[in-house]
């Protein structure tokens, strides 16, 4: 700790953070007046937040809109006629960038060139799933992307679990399109409800 606070540019964590922030990347803490006044109200309050692109998207009033990684064609013509009636009301998207329902609502608000939020489960310099890269980078182009863990932090299934919290956190309400009984998506409802939200 003395090493910390009397040299702190020499220490190879903030060192590493410094090659980060060359990229683009930003920290949000609780002692920032930046950061989102709703995820101060969840449990546990994350004090740190990550991210990429613009961070005044995040608070905007926004919709959450999950579901399915695999839903059914009508599951698809629905999120994309929701959230494209959404962006059109100025409402940020927030979603989780996954498979399905989450990069259609993500795609959805690209196409209308409004804002988008993804909120991951691993460090913003380890998209998951790699396949959805380049979608995170357009994302960053028109609205954020976000985590609670620091770059470099692998994609692990508890991971996604306290992820969820923060999706329902930082959104005004959650629109579900489809979903099993026990999945990610009744997760982050449940978290919803638990934070008083519709």
């Amino acid at each position: 700790n003395d090493i910390l606070l009397s040299h702190p540019e020499e220490t190879p964590r903030l060192k590493h953070w410094y090659d980060f922030e060359k990229k683009g990347y930003w920290a949000l803490t609780l002692f920032d007046d930046a950061y989102p006044d709703k995820l101060r109200e969840i449990e546990p309050v994350p004090y740190v937040l990550f991210g990429r692109g613009d961070s005044s998207v995040l608070t905007g009033f926004s919709i959450a809109v999950i579901g399915s990684r695999k839903p059914s064609a009508y599951g698809v013509s629905c999120t994309e006629h929701f959230a494209e009636g959404l962006v059109r009301e100025g409402v940020v998207i927030l979603s989780g960038l996954a498979y399905g329902i989450d990069s259609l609502a993500h795609r959805a608000a690209l196409r209308s060139s409004c804002p988008t939020v993804a909120i991951l489960g691993s460090g913003i310099d380890r998209i998951y799933p790699p396949s959805h890269r380049s979608l995170a980078e357009e994302i960053v182009r028109k609205g954020c992307v976000l985590s609670e863990y620091p770059p470099g932090e692998r994609a692990l299934p508890y991971h996604f679990v306290h992820r969820n919290r923060l999706i329902s956190g930082l959104s005004d309400g959650v629109l579900v399109i489809e979903a099993n009984r026990r999945s990610g998506t009744m997760i982050t409802v449940n978290c919803a409800c638990e934070q008083g939200k519709n």
